[in-house]
């Protein structure tokens, strides 16, 4: 769906810039983005409302009804504007079917192992869609006509379309406020704190940035470099790639105390490339700098988005992430929109200093009030001090690790207490603080844990009873963490199906009837 959202988005850009230039081709994208801004958080609740699998479907053929019109359209030759309303609808529907796809995962996963796997497929195939779907469009208008990719495109939701309609999914039971109350409440929260909106506002800022430098993009490869569709969608694509090493890079923020500075020094150091673009004539040297810009740009956003969900109240949060969607696309709209008055200004190369000094002025401008977002934020340093020590665990992303360390507790055992027994559902995940325990099989020792050692995720992971007993043995202080919050923090891990693969590997090389090299048994 991915490849499919920005492939369709950067067809209609092509088709829009060859019609008018940049001009016409920030209008009309910007344009189709605003639909799904006002109209998205309104139908979220579709999912919700009807069983799952029927929205889903639902959505993935109305989807690619759309799409196939619009192909007929980009055929046809149509205005500009039919193509910019039919272009809206897309947006809207795919805006639809994702949280729809999102909440159908755990309802489709018969095991969390399961669930880990369908996360991690759903972020990968997000990161290749960011590169691949500008490449796609650029290569599909240069070689067949705009119309192509959009053919494509509406083959590939009617197959998803097919594949969902048999899914025999419940209807949610959870009840909600309602869609307009629970903006509101968001929008409310955000204008009340003065740090949270700064970090929402350059986090606008970033999106206006990131709208315009597709726009932007196209125009530069044909005014300066001299290159065709293809080209285009390649150097489009840029973006994207630099996004996913941001996003490998970004792990390492999970240990940071503050996050402020990395946030800014991301963005700084990410847009000063942008400035450079102006002086290259080259595809492969400009594509390298914007793709720098793409890698600044994820590592800042994880860095906004830890952030958030640290100084937040975990009561509004959702609230104000759906908030921050809405600001989003509104800040790809105003970037595509505003951009052909940048290149009007200073030139196609030109406009690049603008767009990358001026976001690298507003973070350096904003790191006071994200600074005082660090000092209230809710870190745990002795917590994520042992999540650090548990090789599986470093994968995760930032955000997702913070919240695991939010939600842990301590427990204090005595000598002879069963912490786990073998045969039994697990319930929990522990890390052993301090102390000692003793792993049974069958009654027969197999091992010991000391202190930094985890134990407990097989059963969690894998679904499947406690392969052991866990006896303590001198009084010992234990971390503990929920079997749904250490289950919601892992599976949204993009790197859950490493973590998945490795506990999967651990448990058949070392099963609980045998004690392979010392090692302990999987529990």
């Amino acid at each position: 769906m991915a490849t499919v959202e920005v492939g369709v988005w950067v067809t209609v850009l092509l088709f829009a810039y060859e019609r008018g230039g940049a001009s016409a081709a920030g209008l009309a994208t910007g344009l189709s983005l605003l639909p799904a801004a006002i109209l998205a958080p309104l139908l979220g609740s579709v999912g919700d409302r009807f069983p799952r699998g029927t929205a889903l479907a639902g959505a993935y053929f109305v989807t690619a009804l759309i799409v196939a019109a619009l192909a007929f359209l980009l055929y046809s030759d149509a205005s500009l504007a039919a193509i910019v309303v039919c272009a809206g609808a897309v947006t809207v529907t795919i805006s639809v079917a994702r949280p729809i796809h999102y909440a159908s995962l755990p309802q489709l996963s018969s095991t969390p192992q399961a669930l880990v796997w369908a996360n991690s497929a759903t972020a990968f195939a997000g990161g290749i869609g960011a590169f691949a779907g500008p490449t796609l469009a650029g290569l599909a208008a240069a070689t067949f006509g705009s119309w192509a990719l959009a053919v494509a495109a509406a083959v590939a939701m009617l197959i998803s379309t097919a594949l969902c309609v048999r899914l025999h999914l419940p209807v949610s039971a959870e009840e909600s406020e309602g869609p307009l109350r629970e903006a509101f409440a968001g929008i409310r929260h955000v204008g009340s704190d003065v740090s949270v909106l700064a970090l929402l506002a350059l986090s606008g800022a970033v999106y206006i940035v990131t709208g315009a430098l597709e726009i932007l993009g196209v125009d530069y490869v044909a005014e300066v470099l001299g290159g065709d569709e293809a080209a285009q969608g390649f150097f489009v694509g840029g973006v994207g790639l630099g996004s996913l090493a941001g996003a490998l890079l970004g792990a390492s923020l999970a240990f940071r105390r503050r996050l402020a500075p990395p946030l800014v020094w991301g963005l700084v150091i990410g847009s000063l490339p942008l400035i450079a673009v102006s002086g290259v004539h080259a595809l492969i040297p400009a594509f390298a700098l914007v793709a720098v810009f793409g890698l600044g740009e994820r590592f800042a956003g994880l860095a906004s988005e830890t952030l958030m969900q640290r100084a937040t109240d975990d009561a509004v949060l959702a609230r104000v992430f759906a908030v921050w969607e809405a600001v989003m696309l509104l800040g790809y709209a105003i970037g595509t929109i505003g951009v052909p008055y940048l290149i009007g200004w200073f030139g196609p190369a030109g406009a690049y200093v603008p767009l990358g000094l001026g976001l690298a002025i507003l973070a350096l401008a904003a790191w006071p009030l994200l600074r005082a977002l660090d000092d209230r934020a809710l870190f745990r340093t002795d917590v994520l001090a042992l999540f650090r020590g548990i090789s599986f665990l470093k994968p995760m992303r930032p955000a997702a690790l913070d919240r695991l360390s939010n939600t842990a507790d301590w427990e204090e055992w005595e000598p002879g207490g069963v912490v786990i027994e073998q045969g039994t559902e697990g319930d929990s995940y522990y890390i052993v603080e301090s102390g000692s325990l003793q792993l049974s099989v069958d009654g027969s020792l197999r091992g010991t844990l000391k202190p930094g050692a985890g134990f407990g995720e097989v059963g969690l992971l894998l679904d499947m009873p406690r392969s052991a007993t866990v006896t303590v043995m001198e009084p010992t202080r234990l971390l503990v963490v929920d079997r749904d919050d250490f289950l919601a923090a892992v599976t949204r891990s993009p790197d859950g199906h490493r973590i998945a693969m490795r506990v999967a590997a651990a448990h058949v090389g070392h099963p609980a009837g045998g004690n392979r090299g010392g090692t302990r048994p999987a529990v």
